[in-house]
């Protein structure tokens, strides 16, 4: 279903670009908004575009690799820096984002756990564009399973070693799932977003009347994050137990803030925005054992909420 509809959608914006061209633009000069109904639309048509163009490589490597799955993985592999780069590479050209990063000499070697902040709708497309296209690392993902709905997500998803959660399921078989792609990690890598969603002040909330309950000895550096959530340990601790000897990549990255619901976008402000990426890297053996990984934990999410600030 979510293919046809892709592709009708993409049909449709084609072929009614004459109209929502120049309408957008009016709609924009009179709002004074940077166009950005305009650049919403043209980067959504460029999304589908995107998406098809992956479907149809999809179905290619699995016709020319039958029963060579070593091959198929490498070009997976290919695909995804492909996909998401391209994404990430239009999204800036279309909303005039101007990227840089800091921090990347730590990314190699593997085998690594790497620990995304999560801010906005796209911000999936960092990791690949930053870690997997430019440096080589393979990454595995704990998605969660709404991103499904997503073709291209769902089909290569599934041809390589990801997981995609259940955030309503069984907290034991999910974190069985996600402990499974730390097995024989080799230069590898895994990558998760311990916060699990979006920051809103809502959620925050919600957060920490759940972390009192929980861990109150928490609660006061996680009330002080301004910028992100307080990170579910769940998933971060199963990897550290499942990967003692891996290093860990904490993943900072501000200006994606305007990104964070698709309402967001139309206010304009995104666009022109600077996205700024920073990057440590925690020698597995500096990485506390047993209940204090949960403190560790909290207080690097504390450096990396600082980092965010530190652009206002």
């Amino acid at each position: 279903m979510t293919i046809s509809t892709y592709f009708l959608l993409w049909v449709l914006l084609t072929v009614l670009a004459p109209v929502w061209i120049p309408v957008t633009i009016i709609v924009g000069a009179v709002r004074r908004s940077s166009f950005v109904i305009l650049r919403l639309l043209t980067f959504f048509w460029i999304y589908l575009l995107i998406e098809l163009l992956g479907l149809v490589a999809a179905a290619g490597i699995y016709l020319i690799t039958p029963g060579n799955i070593e091959r198929r993985y490498d070009l997976f592999f290919r695909l995804q820096c492909w996909w998401g780069g391209s994404l990430f590479d239009w999204l800036s050209r279309v909303l005039s984002l101007s990227a840089s990063i800091e921090g990347d000499d730590q990314i190699l070697p593997g085998p690594v756990l790497v620990f995304v902040r999560h801010a906005s709708i796209i911000d999936t497309a960092v990791p690949v564009a930053f870690i997997s296209r430019a440096k080589g690392l393979r990454l595995r993902y704990v998605f969660k399973r709404e991103l499904l709905v997503d073709p291209c997500i769902d089909v290569a998803g599934h041809a390589s070693p990801h997981y995609f959660i259940d955030r309503g399921g069984k907290p034991e078989e999910e974190l069985t799932g996600v402990r499974k792609l730390a097995e024989n990690l080799g230069e590898e890598g895994v990558l998760l977003y311990p916060e699990g969603t979006r920051f809103t002040e809502r959620k925050k909330r919600i957060a920490l009347e759940r972390l009192a309950k929980t861990h109150p000895e928490l609660v006061t550096v996680a009330e002080s994050f301004r910028y992100s959530l307080p990170p579910k340990p769940g998933g971060a601790l199963t990897l550290l137990d499942a990967a003692p000897h891996a290093d860990v990549l904490i993943v900072a990255h501000r200006g994606l803030e305007g990104l964070a619901e698709v309402a967001d976008l139309l206010s304009g402000a995104v666009v022109g925005k600077k996205v700024e990426i920073r990057i440590w890297r925690i020698n597995a053996a500096d990485i506390p054992e047993g209940e204090a990984r949960r403190r560790w934990l909290f207080d690097w999410w504390k450096r990396v909420d600082n980092f965010v600030y530190a652009a206002g």
